[in-house]
């Protein structure tokens, strides 16, 4: 939340986009190989999907910037066969999910207040703000069949909700020297801020619904009997709660130029006030407020080295996630490490700040006891962050064809 670099993006706090030197575009990706576990039986799944294409200009040099980009906002999948004992039966329940929400920005970050020393130490307060196109349709379905009892009529249920609407958040970024340098000393230990709200609001949606009785047949054939709801493109809403997310960096240079930075962030979103709204009737959720909290190092052995493993950044994170979740009396928990490093494309001339990054990450979802679900997943991220080449302004108008 409070780490900034001039050449590279913040993706999650609008406001520090006020210091970015150069035009940037960075695109990412990542991979996820997930392997699902109950007490009884185990899977595997693999997925890729793109993580952000997002584009920023500054207005004004390292005061002013203005960002737009696109990136994922939920994803959903699932599909899930449970066999359960009834006084009526055996019956098999399916429940199935697909489809998502993508998220199109466009945001702006702007220095307020700004005071730089004879030895260059900045102390700067810069305010910021973003509006969230939210757009994409979630499909969830569940039936319900007796395996035994062939006299017996089965349930369907299926909907999809389309979603195009707006939210807003606004972000604060800050920033002062502890320790602060000098002429002769270039070490120092800079003191980082930021925080971002994201504002509550009803998303409006288009609920098409469908749920009928069916007779299932011996040889897995069945036929639709009585439909019990049918609705097109019904209009509603989709109260999307607030969210907070306050964060400090520590920013420490060595007189050899050694830097590390360290991380800490907190953020808590009100899903109880979660709710869904389609022809009157609203449905709430049993949902606890979310909380996460992460932290991060990251070293670079020496900046402006002549050696380009000292240019490499190296980072190490941790993080905890209470979901917003809450089954069968357990809270559902994400644990996870993550580790990283970004490459500089060159480092001895300075001909551009671009940089590749990757990054691994292991963690934790959820848990196999009371016949829950957990999830291991270890994912692969890589992205880009690509500056002008010193001779290739972005941006600019040229003074002579």
């Amino acid at each position: 939340m409070a780490t900034i670099d001039p050449y590279r993006m913040n993706l999650i706090n609008p406001a520090a986009s006020a210091y970015y030197f150069e035009p940037i575009f960075e695109t990412s990706g990542k991979g996820n190989i997930s392997t699902f576990e109950t007490n009884v039986d185990q899977f595997e799944n693999r997925n890729f999907e793109i993580n952000n294409l997002s584009l920023s200009f500054p207005i004004k040099r390292g005061e002013w910037s203005l960002n737009i980009g696109l990136v994922p906002f939920t994803s959903v999948g699932y599909d899930v066969n449970v066999f359960e004992e009834s006084e009526a039966g055996l019956y098999l329940a399916n429940y199935f999910g697909d489809g998502g929400i993508s998220q199109g920005y466009i945001g702006t970050g702007i220095n307020i207040y700004q005071r730089v020393d004879t030895a260059d130490n900045l102390t700067a307060i810069a305010v910021g703000g973003q509006m969230n196109y939210n757009f994409g349709t979630i499909t969830n379905s569940r039936s319900l069949s007796f395996v035994e009892d062939f006299n017996a009529l089965g349930f369907q249920d299926s909907e999809s909700i389309l979603i195009r609407d707006a939210n807003f958040e606004i972000g604060i970024h800050g920033q002062t020297n502890i320790k602060k340098k000098t002429v002769s000393n270039p070490s120092y230990i800079k003191l980082l801020f930021g925080a971002v709200y994201t504002f509550g609001n009803d998303i409006n949606a288009e609920q098409n619904r469908y749920a009928y009785n069916f007779r299932l047949f011996p040889n897995g054939a069945f036929r639709a009997q009585d439909t019990l709801i049918a609705a097109v493109r019904e209009k509603g809403t989709i109260y999307l709660p607030s969210a907070l997310t306050i964060g400090t960096t520590l920013d420490l240079v060595s007189r050899k130029r050694m830097r590390l930075r360290w991380s800490v962030d907190y953020s808590t979103q009100r899903w109880e006030d979660y709710e869904v709204n389609f022809d009157g009737g609203v449905l709430r959720a049993d949902f606890n407020n979310s909380q996460r909290v992460s932290t991060g190092l990251e070293l670079t052995p020496s900046l402006g080295s002549t050696s380009y493993l000292q240019t490499v950044q190296y980072r190490l994170g941790f993080k905890y996630i209470q979901t917003n979740l809450n089954l069968r009396d357990r809270n559902i928990e994400d644990i996870g490490m993550s580790f990283g490093m970004t490459l500089p494309l060159h480092f001895r001339r300075g001909l551009t700040k671009s940089s590749f990054h990757m990054g691994a990450e292991y963690g934790e979802y959820g848990t196999t006891q009371d016949g829950l679900i957990q999830e291991t997943y270890i994912r692969i991220m890589a992205g880009f962050s690509f500056t002008p080449h010193f001779r290739n302004r972005w941006f600019v108008q040229p003074k002579y064809d």
